[in-house]
């Protein structure tokens, strides 16, 4: 008896570990703070690709989604802060990891509530 209620926990405990791990509070703040504007709230906007479109778009540097962007001079001066060089490997995780195909569903937490 005990021992499947330990294996149990043990289990949620490793799933919870694994959810929390492609989870990132900096790539929502990120998103929040440079693409809601334009995108929509976090997870609608990292719901627009899909996993492996997201990991292509920024593959190799930021090329591919400045040409995305290349018609919006607001996009493209944010490209160029400092804050975005700094925090972009967070919002990509951040978008792979929310993406459409995910499994992600938004819900209230510290960062995000529907907004």
């Amino acid at each position: 008896m005990y021992k499947s209620i330990l294996v149990i926990l043990i289990i949620f405990f490793v799933s919870q570990l694994h959810a929390r791990q492609n989870y990132s509070e900096r790539g929502i703040k990120t998103y929040k703070k440079l693409c809601k504007q334009c995108n929509g709230s976090p997870y609608k906007g990292a719901a627009m690709l899909r996993t492996k479109e997201w990991k292509r778009l920024f593959q190799n540097g930021d090329k591919k989604i400045l040409v995305l962007h290349i018609k919006s001079e607001k996009a493209l001066k944010i490209f160029k802060k400092s804050y975005y060089k700094n925090r972009r490997r967070h919002l990509v995780k951040f978008l792979v990891s929310s993406a459409s195909d995910s499994g992600v569903v938004p819900a209230c937490d510290g960062n995000y509530c529907g907004e």
